[in-house]
């Protein structure tokens, strides 16, 4: 299937998977390594190319692990111990609520960024920057739509009149991951380098924050739209000279369809602070990350010991591979619980799916358990929607939905689908025109798992009357035409956030809202669920659009996968369930015994 993501992770405390839970980890005497290449260098699959690595422009996860290597954030998740650490912030925010003046019932959140922190041209990190950042984010120009849904809260930003480091972002509400969403949703950019004229610099943010005069200022201010064509060029989007953050790695070079290289900062200031955050550890010398979708190309990738990390091998192939004696003495396997669901969007914009008895219909229709049995080799269970069972406020009473292809083909009849013309496909007359129920089921070109579920799904709802035809396209064509809701079904995958579900972006009118779910009911009960800080209250909330989403299908929830992880022996690093499962920069070198 197709793998999306939200926003980069930004994930707190109340995690509650074990980081290692379901660990299978290789534990045979570690030996000397043969490569064709410097072993503090390491080389990364990756399952699909990057469509860009400019923070503001992508919701890919496979640039977002690109991406997270180069930028950084205020505030970051430990993949060891799934808390946040300050990165380029000093320490975690100074939270106080707010009680009077325009924005009362709000909080504010100051923040002092590291004097460490510097540009890759050696000047400072300052709060210009995080300004910067957030100009441009809410730009009405760049299609920057899911980072403003988390932090349209946000109404301005304060400068310490001493301290250009140190500032206090206020909000009109309390929002239920409000330090979270403010330091870790976007990482900070510099804005001498990705604005150099200046555009946005007379702007004022509380002008862009505020929806009515930004809607006015894009029609009136030309400024925003010559920074925006600027900032979705190629040079600041995949090309090394325009592409720089404060992280501890540059863009070295990228081969379109080979290879993304990225090298160590000689002089990167992380150093400078020694290893006092996790966060800010980089150890490899080089990445290398590599597109290979081809699983029977990754395992031979493996036995060659051309690539160092492999985060999501297919389950045959993982399976085969750790009863390979050879690639045993030299690769770790793990198999960590997996903060992801998979799915399939439904477009309800479309005529022939418009009828929430034809997606349920769908819904009985796809033999998940198939699924994961015949193509996932068990490693998954099936899932209900977008909140983990694990978690609190996951509604027990919303059940996966059995294969039943009867029960399929009786809620068809009922949204008055029949088979007239006895061709085995329902038909109905939509807009004068028999129309038979056949769709289209966009999945990722070149990945033999999300074919064999295409297969599955096409094979198991011909019994219901359904025609699916599987197509495969490449990644960054089922990601614009998601854009554009020109699609029928998608294949889909996204991070589950262990934290209080923040459901606006897929689910509201302000959202993404891909799947056409969203109306005025419950974009008032996401608003609500987005500023009630009491979990009971809000969890009654969740409770109920787990319900209403279980009953619509916008989109059809798949399984929950284990993760299948194969790490090569020389490198230590924490494995956790955050996608990719690993963070490279932390791939740490170990001495090969004796």
């Amino acid at each position: 299937m197709t793998r999306f993501q939200t926003l980069p992770f930004f994930l707190f405390a109340l995690a509650i998977l074990a980081v290692g839970c379901g660990e299978d980890s290789n534990t045979q005497e570690k030996t000397t390594y043969d490569l064709d290449r410097p072993i503090n260098e390491a080389r990364l699959q990756l399952d699909a190319e990057p469509d860009r690595l400019n923070p503001l422009l992508t919701t890919s996860n496979y640039s977002n692990t690109v991406i997270s290597q180069i930028f950084q954030y205020l505030i970051a998740l430990n993949p060891a111990s799934m808390e946040f650490e300050p990165q380029l912030a000093q320490s975690r925010a100074v939270v106080e609520k707010i009680t009077d003046g325009p924005y009362a019932g709000g909080a504010s959140y100051t923040f002092e960024i590291r004097p460490e922190a510097r540009w890759s041209d050696g000047s400072a990190v300052t709060a210009e920057d995080y300004i910067f950042t957030l100009k441009a984010a809410f730009n009405p120009k760049v299609p920057a739509t899911p980072y403003r849904v988390y932090l349209s809260f946000i109404k301005e930003v304060q400068v310490d009149s001493d301290n250009p480091r140190r500032f206090t972002v206020i909000t009109d509400q309390q929002n239920i991951i409000g330090e979270e969403a403010i330091g870790a949703a976007l990482p900070v950019m510099p804005a001498y380098h990705y604005d150099p004229d200046g555009l946005l610099r007379d702007i004022p943010l509380a002008d862009l924050m505020d929806r009515e005069k930004a809607t006015a200022m894009a029609e009136s201010d030309e400024r925003l739209q010559q920074f925006a064509d600027q900032l979705s060029s190629p040079r600041y989007n995949r090309e090394p000279e325009g592409i720089t953050g404060s992280g501890p790695y540059r863009l070295k070079s990228w081969e379109t369809g080979q290879r993304v290289v990225l090298e160590r900062k000689e002089d990167w200031w992380g150093d400078e602070v020694g290893g006092e955050a996790q966060v800010l550890n980089a150890y490899p010398e080089g990445l290398t990350f590599l597109p290979i979708a081809d699983p029977n190309a990754v395992a031979a990738a493996v036995k060659d010991k051309q690539i160092d990390v492999a985060p999501n091998i297919s389950p045959d192939q993982f399976n085969e591979l750790k009863e390979t004696d050879f690639v045993n003495k030299d690769y770790e396997f793990h198999s960590p619980s997996s903060l992801v669901h998979s799915f399939v969007y439904v477009n309800t914009r479309i005529p022939k799916l418009q009828d929430k008895k034809v997606r349920q219909a769908l819904a009985y229709a796809i033999d998940v358990d198939e699924i994961i049995n015949t193509v996932f080799s068990g490693l998954g269970m099936p899932s209900t929607g977008p909140v983990h069972p694990d978690f609190s406020y996951y509604n027990e009473n919303v059940k996966p939905i059995p294969y039943e292809p009867e029960t399929a083909r009786k809620l068809l009849e009922e949204a008055g689908w029949t088979d007239s013309n006895g061709n085995g496909i329902v038909d109905k007359e939509i807009n004068g025109e028999l129309t038979e129920m056949e769709l289209t089921y966009n999945f990722t070109a070149g990945r033999e798992s999300s074919r064999n579920v295409g297969l599955l799904m096409q094979e198991s709802a011909k019994q219901a009357g359904i025609k699916i035809e599987p197509v495969p396209q490449e990644h960054t064509v089922n990601m614009d035409a998601l854009k554009r809701r020109d699609f029928e079904l998608v294949g889909g995958a996204k991070s589950i956030q262990p934290l209080p579900w923040q459901p606006k972006q897929d689910f509201h009118s302000e959202g993404d809202d891909r799947s056409g779910f969203a109306r005025p009911a419950t974009d008032e009960m996401i608003d609500r669920i987005q500023t009630t800080l009491d979990p009971e209250a809000r969890k009654e909330m969740y409770l109920e659009l787990q319900e209403i989403l279980h009953e619509e299908m916008p989109i059809i929830p798949i399984m929950i996968p284990k993760g299948r992880l194969v790490i090569h022996k020389r490198f230590e690093t924490p494995i956790t369930p955050v996608f990719p499962g690993y963070q490279p920069s932390l791939l740490k070198l170990e001495e090969p015994a004796q």
